[in-house]
């Protein structure tokens, strides 16, 4: 019996953990997101002064709580839109596949944000208006283009997968994954009209994904993890 024991945990042991695909979950041929998602408004235009006059508008009921929040939004991190909805237990050393899916899953996304940023170079909002202010930390890692927010892509995204994870809180994940890309406008760093674009470039992109069996395969695997570390049946 000890012998039989003794080589069962043998075989586990060489069993290899699962991990997710190497495989892209989406190419960036498969959606023209240039042709779907709209331009930016011109910072003249009167959606782009309702941009600009929203920032302002927020700035000027900040709180130390609210600069608090904004800072801890800093990381653009699944554990960090997650954590506030999910628990200290939901973090990447308890659940390693799911911070690899995660990366993986807003890297690839990234093909429909990268671009458009580069094709239209809008200013960040703190760079075209002065009277808007940002946290030097996050001013100097935000000198690129504003348009469409990849903050704001990366909230939704959590948002929308989370919640199919763990269907008790999706109200809750959304909400959190929301709030994630408006501290980001509210920052200074984004405009409303880049957080509109990033969430139609995160449910593109989950559309997309979702048709890839490999997405489906490790979509499942993680959503086990999750769970199991939530304490969730």
């Amino acid at each position: 019996m000890r012998k039989l024991a003794l080589a069962a945990l043998l075989v586990i042991a060489a069993t290899p953990a699962f991990s997710i695909s190497e495989k892209p979950y989406m190419t960036p041929n498969e959606i023209d997101f240039a042709t779907l998602i709209p331009p930016p408004p011109s910072e003249t235009s009167p959606l782009g002064k309702l941009d600009d006059q929203f920032i302002l508008d927020a700035q000027k009921n900040m709180t130390p709580q609210k600069m608090a929040d904004i800072q801890r939004d800093f990381a653009q991190d699944v554990f960090v839109v997650g954590q506030p909805v999910l628990g200290a237990n939901f973090n990447k050393e308890k659940l390693p596949m799911t911070a690899a899916f995660f990366a993986k899953v807003i890297k690839e996304a990234g093909v429909g944000v990268g671009p458009l940023k580069q094709k239209y170079k809008k200013m960040r909002p703190f760079q075209y208006d002065k009277n808007i202010h940002t946290p030097e930390n996050i001013a100097k890692a935000s000198m690129g283009p504003t348009y469409p927010s990849g903050h704001s892509t990366t909230g939704a995204l959590s948002a929308i997968l989370l919640s199919q994870m763990v269907p008790e809180k999706r109200d809750a994940l959304y909400e959190r994954g929301w709030e994630y890309g408006t501290n980001r406008v509210m920052s200074g760093a984004a405009y409303p009209s880049d957080w509109d674009a990033a969430h139609m470039i995160a449910e593109l992109a989950v559309f997309q994904m979702e048709k890839n069996p490999d997405f489906q395969a490790d979509f499942q695997a993680v959503k086990t993890e999750v769970r199991k570390g939530m304490g969730l049946n």
